[in-house]
């Protein structure tokens, strides 16, 4: 209880002195350094060998021990100059699905140093390390788990390097402003009503005939001239009158009522799963949410709308 306290204040304390920002480059304030283990063990031995160097006043082990404690404090300089002046920007974050990894862009750009093992990400995802040239920018793919439908922030981005010689540890905490559309997690909720979203029946619209040709056959009391073959008649054959392929294409109606005995989380659930099967069977779709209605078409731009109409839903329900 007082650890989940303590780190409720930590992440209010960091959700105020860390904003969201589009890019951001690392100085003095946003760079943390402290001792590593290792660090913590070389300053013991430093305590100890001073201690030595005391009792028997011996004037090598304090030339050792000074010597020592200088490295040290030029292994602060070099630790603390491998993050100042890095730059980092947000570049595009992908969509993604409830429950799957969204990804994330990130530019890094090295400036006039060199950056040596700097290490970056989300620690419960694992950080990947970054070597990089006096005046190179590099791409980077992060991915974070996106739990819930809408927009998705994820959290604070992690740096840390142990160079050189891994005394001490230097991090900083970065929150850049990177926004994923995370769409409902697809569920099949049944197959789709023949009626769905239609007072009197699926809508179906369809030509007298298509653009396909399909053949000929002679004339006969009723037929359209405006299909005759005057070219053959002309010339002294039978009047022939061109067929074409009949032309029927269906449009569907995904009706929010039609999934009355669901709530509202598993029902945009279903009818994402809907969209997505008519897209892959190509049919015309529509889509009516309250409040909202897209009407039947069929792409990848449709498609997109109807399920950032599904990712956005408010829970609002007249």
């Amino acid at each position: 209880m007082i650890r989940e306290r303590i780190r409720q204040r930590w992440e209010k304390w960091l959700a105020v002195r860390i904003r969201p920002v589009n890019s951001v480059t690392l100085e003095q304030k946003r760079i943390f350094i402290f001792l590593s283990r290792t660090g913590l063990g070389y300053l013991v031995l430093l305590t100890i060998l001073l201690a030595m160097a005391i009792n028997y006043q011996n004037n090598l082990i304090f030339g050792l021990t000074f010597w020592l404690f200088s490295l040290l404090l030029v292994v602060i300089f070099h630790t603390y100059a491998n993050f100042s002046g890095l730059e980092l920007q947000a570049g595009a974050a992908s969509t993604a699905f409830a429950g799957d990894v969204a990804k994330f862009t990130l530019f890094l750009r090295s400036h006039s140093r060199e950056r040596v093992a700097i290490q970056v990400g989300w620690p419960e995802q694992g950080l990947q390390t970054v070597w990089l040239k006096p005046g190179e920018e590099r791409q980077l793919e992060l991915r974070h788990p996106a739990e819930e439908r809408g927009l998705y922030r994820p959290p604070r981005l992690r740096l840390e390097s142990h160079f050189p010689l891994a005394l001490l540890r230097t991090w900083s905490w970065v929150q850049l402003d990177w926004t994923a559309l995370v769409y409902p997690k697809p569920y099949w909720p049944g197959d789709i009503p023949p009626q769905a979203g239609d007072q009197e029946g699926t809508a179906v619209t369809a030509q007298s005939w298509g653009d396909d040709f399909a053949g000929f056959h002679q004339y006969q009391p009723g037929d359209s001239l405006r299909r005759a073959y005057w070219r053959a008649y002309a010339k002294g054959l039978p009047l022939l009158i061109m067929d074409h392929a009949e032309s029927i294409e269906q449009e569907i109606w995904l009706d929010w009522n039609a999934l009355p005995a669901l709530g509202i989380e598993p029902r945009l659930s279903g009818l994402c799963a809907w969209v997505l099967h008519c897209e892959q069977e190509d049919v015309l779709y529509g889509l009516r949410l309250p409040g909202t209605e897209f009407p039947p078409h069929k792409g990848d731009r449709h498609r997109d709308a109807c399920l950032k109409a599904l990712a956005l839903f408010n829970g609002a329900v007249p």
